[in-house]
């Protein structure tokens, strides 16, 4: 009888254990991402791109963040553009994603069960075009009615990814870009 309701206590402990790992993470494919690269003159073309397909995960216990983004699919308004972005910069056959795995590393600021807007630091590396860098990231994660929506803004520098800029279009392409990225996570499932 002991082992019995030693053995029904584990198995209570080990599922209470999987629900709470489950709901602490989180998750979309539809997070979206924005390129801006416009160039040195006011009179050019956008440079601007847009892809809303990201992926994001989550661990809201530990911080782990991880981001994919299939390159490919960013568009322009322009389809001329879109097609030197793939080809000639981002070689986006040679280079068909862009990846970052980092942490939050104040997670514990955030009450994912609270409503509330909280301010947070992300620390990782983020491989683009073949080259991985360190990188640090102010964000903001916000927490309304159960939904947590995570954003943030960086700027890279083209050449430190080995992305060159022909000089015929140095004018127009800045060599820095700003990236601002946005996500609408769910919970995962343990699916």
């Amino acid at each position: 009888m002991n082992a019995t309701r030693f053995f029904f206590l584990l198995m209570l402990l080990a599922s209470f254990t999987y629900t709470t790992n489950a709901q602490s993470k989180y998750f979309t494919r539809s997070g979206t991402v924005i390129f801006d690269a416009e160039g040195k003159l006011d009179d050019v073309e956008e440079i601007k791109a847009k892809n809303t397909v990201a992926t994001c995960v989550l661990d809201a216990a530990t911080g782990q963040m991880e981001w994919a983004v299939t390159m490919n699919k960013f568009t322009f308004a322009s389809t001329l553009m879109q097609k030197h972005f793939n080809e000639n910069y981002v070689e986006s056959e040679k280079y068909p994603k862009a990846t970052f795995k980092g942490k939050i590393s104040d997670i514990g600021k955030v009450n994912f069960s609270k409503d509330g807007t909280y301010p947070v630091t992300v620390n990782g590396t983020m491989n683009l075009h073949g080259v991985t860098k360190e990188i640090s990231a102010k964000g903001v994660i916000t927490v309304e009615k159960g939904k947590v929506l995570a954003s943030s803004g960086i700027e890279i520098g083209l050449k430190d990814y080995k992305i060159d800029i022909p000089t015929v279009v140095f004018v127009k392409i800045a060599e820095t870009a700003k990236v601002s990225i946005s996500a609408a996570l769910e919970i995962l499932n343990g699916k």
